[in-house]
């Protein structure tokens, strides 16, 4: 409770308690000093604080000076006015409590200072007029933004900080922060700067490269001996990067090797699975055959996954190899022990479809072990043995369930594990895909089914045998028209058979063949024609046994009359397969021969030329023929290769001698890879990329009517 008086005093007033002087005048009529009583009406027309104050009076009115705030003068006892008082104390103690004389009242102001206690937290308290000092409500502390942390600081109230949930100092990245983790359970470690962890599988210092990704990661499970140990079944971080070649796969032979080693307590089924990308291969091995093997699984498809059943405890080798150094993600499964069904591998379990009938399956229950030649995705696939001892007329169709569009691959081979011995291999939608094949011969064969989604369901295969139908000249391998000794022609038949097929033909269900054959006695280059009738698109191919496409030598497609050649072929019996989806008219084909010219070296890749030291020379692809397929299909082809020792920046480009032709420029990483690592095409054809340690494949290509000499240029710096 506090007072501030409001006093008002007139000019000239007297100061408060000075006595003021009597006026020098009689006493009126009334018995009234008449100087008394003037001064008196004079106060009593405003305020003039004191001015009556020991002044001669007979009344209390007499005395009153007519100001407020100093109270209510009185008349005392000895005849003389006495001051009044006033307190405008309201009882309240926050409040500061004055007098307005102009209003004639006492004011109170509230004072909130007077309140605080100093913490802003729990609100700013106030004061009430009436009932003082009263607390607030205490601070709402959330603006709504996820990207702060709300606090409350007693000092100055709400406080935003950055987002910085573990405590590291480092904002969150997802705020604008440098933090690339900031989950409080895991990401204390990890901010720049922070030492990488090579096995957490986390990026720890915020580089955007995680474990062996992070240049400063280098693996050291080079060999059995320094095997890694995996503690149990989870997803490892694994790379091949500063590694040798050291052991030969089943699968692959050759690359870049990691040895991991892990302990079974008990029997289980093992998964294992290598994510590297194309070049990737894991096997699982008996630790104590760690080097040398056997595999006991063993998978090169991407991603290369292994399955091996009801595994007895002990000791196991996995080993990943690559034909790039590079990083991979080992995954680790352990399930129960299960039984393989008959229909997962190719083996002496292999169900028997020999007798013919339907059959079905459900595709979780076998594994992706086997790749087929018309197929490149890698898919969960079954098998059967079909078994002939005379030849026979065999029909096959099978069918795949799944969501969404279906097509289902079915390959007839003699090795599942070797797609160079397919017979066949066909695709279809919903009708299925169908293998027809007249006189198939006596032998042990495997039929392969697949599907074109990840997530088919179930199988549906029908198997059909019958005793061999007479053939017409040209329309099976067994009737197969010579030419050697001039031109023949067959008549395409009306019923849709394939017998052979070329590699390079429709997969259609229409599609057709038709098959003839001729004989060296000795080397000769060999020109091949095949006239069929006009507009319509067939494939022609040369092989040396019918009805295996692992040993075809080319399969080219075009329409009407087309010719090609083949230089210095030995001496033995081919085959020529016309395939097309025409129901009617005729094929005639016929050949050439002149005395052998010497092949290119580099037109085939066991010759490439070695650019390893860089290259700058005309070369050409006049003469060349059509050996691989890269980006482009039917093109005339040169191989070159190179080694590189360590990381380095590959810069090749190709440009046409003469002409505006858009030439071909593919990179591999070996002879035997189907997948090109880069392919452009353009005038020039130009790659630029960085390679990490190992030996490379160059593949340059033109369309066959503008293949010709050609500049290739080509770079390596060390990186």
């Amino acid at each position: 409770m506090r007072s501030a008086l409001v006093f008002l005093l007139a000019a000239g007033a007297c100061t408060v308690g000075e006595p003021r002087p009597l006026p020098m005048s009689g006493f009126d009529a009334g018995g009234r000093d008449a100087g008394l009583d003037a001064l008196v009406d004079a106060g009593s027309l405003g305020c003039v604080e004191g001015s009556t104050l020991d002044m001669p009076c007979a009344s209390d009115e007499q005395c009153q000076d007519g100001c407020f705030c100093n109270g209510t003068e009185s008349c005392g006892d000895d005849g003389f006015c006495k001051p009044g008082s006033r307190t405008c104390d309201d009882g309240v103690d926050c409040t500061m409590d004055s007098c307005d004389e102009e209003m004639d009242r006492c004011v109170a102001m509230p004072d909130d200072e007077v309140c605080s206690d100093g913490d802003a937290c729990n609100g700013a308290e106030f004061c009430d007029l009436a009932l003082g000092c009263r607390a607030a409500s205490p601070l709402y502390c959330n603006d709504e933004d996820s990207c702060t942390v709300d606090s409350c600081d007693p000092a100055v109230g709400c406080v935003f900080s950055p987002r910085d949930l573990d405590g590291d100092g480092f904002a969150s990245g997802a705020c604008g922060g440098d933090d690339c983790d900031d989950d409080p359970r895991f990401g204390r470690d990890i901010y720049p700067g922070a030492p990488e962890d090579c096995h957490n599988r986390r990026d720890d210092n915020c580089d955007g490269a995680r474990d062996f990704n992070d240049r400063s990661c280098t693996p050291d499970n080079d060999d059995c001996g320094t095997a890694e140990i995996i503690e149990g079944p989870g997803t490892y971080s694994g790379a091949t990067r500063s590694l040798s070649d050291d052991y030969a796969l089943g699968c692959k032979a050759t690359g870049y090797d990691a040895v991991f080693r892990f302990t079974l307590a008990e029997t289980q089924d093992v998964r294992v699975t290598a994510s590297g990308g194309p070049g990737t291969a894991v096997a699982i091995r008996r630790f104590s055959e760690c080097a040398a093997g056997p595999d006991l699984a063993c998978n090169d498809f991407s991603p290369a996954t292994v399955l091996s059943r009801s595994l007895p405890p002990g000791d196991y080798a996995i080993v990943v190899k690559q034909t790039t150094m590079g990083v991979f993600d080992l995954n680790v499964r352990f399930e129960p022990p299960t039984v393989a069904p008959p229909v997962d591998r190719c083996d002496g379990t292999t169900l028997d479809a020999s007798a013919g009938g339907t059959f079905t399956g459900m595709f979780l229950e076998v594994e992706d072990d086997y790749e087929l030649s018309c197929q490149s995705q890698a898919r969960r696939d079954a098998a059967y043995r079909l078994v002939l001892t005379e030849p026979k007329d065999v029909l096959i169709n099978a069918r795949t369930t799944g969501s969404g569009f279906t097509s289902t691959y079915v390959s007839l081979v003699t090795d599942c594990a070797d797609d160079a011995t397919t017979v066949q291999c066909r695709s279809g939608s919903s009708s299925g895909a169908e293998i027809r094949r007249r006189e198939l011969a006596p032998g042990t064969y495997y039929i392969l089914i697949e599907s074109s989604r990840s997530d088919a369901a179930s199988w549906t295969m029908d198997v059909s045998l019958s005793d061999p139908a007479p053939r017409e000249p040209g329309d099976a391998c067994s009737t197969a028209l010579d030419i050697t000794g001039g031109p023949q022609t067959a008549t395409i038949q009306p019923v849709a058979e394939l017998d052979a097929g070329a590699s390079c033909g429709s997969s259609s269900s229409f599609a057709r063949d038709l098959l003839f054959t001729f004989t060296l006695a000795e080397t000769r280059d060999v020109d091949l024609t095949v006239t069929s009738p006009s507009s319509f698109s067939t494939a022609v191919a040369l092989a040396t046994e019918c009805g295996v496409s692992g040993t075809e030598l080319r399969c080219r497609s075009g329409s009407s009359s087309a010719m090609q050649t083949f230089r210095s072929l030995p001496p033995g019996t081919y085959f020529v397969v016309v395939q097309t989806t025409l129901s009617s008219g005729t094929v005639t084909a016929q050949i050439e021969t002149r005395p052998p010219t010497p092949i290119p070296p580099n037109d085939i890749c066991s010759g490439a030329i070695d650019i390893s030291g860089g290259y700058f020379n005309r070369d050409t692809l006049s003469g060349f023929e059509d050996d691989t397929t890269t980006c482009r299909t039917g093109y005339p082809d040169a191989f070159y290769t190179f080694t590189l020792s360590r990381r380095s920046r590959a810069s090749i480009t190709v440009t046409p001698a003469t002409g505006f032709a858009s030439y071909v420029v593919a990179l591999r990483d070996g002879c035997g890879a189907s997948r090109d690592l880069e392919c452009r095409s353009g005038n020039p054809a130009a790659i630029a990329t960085d390679l990490d340690p190992g030996t490379y494949v160059l593949v340059v290509e033109a369309p066959a009517g503008s293949a010709g000499d050609f500049d290739l240029a080509a770079s390596f710096f060390p990186l």
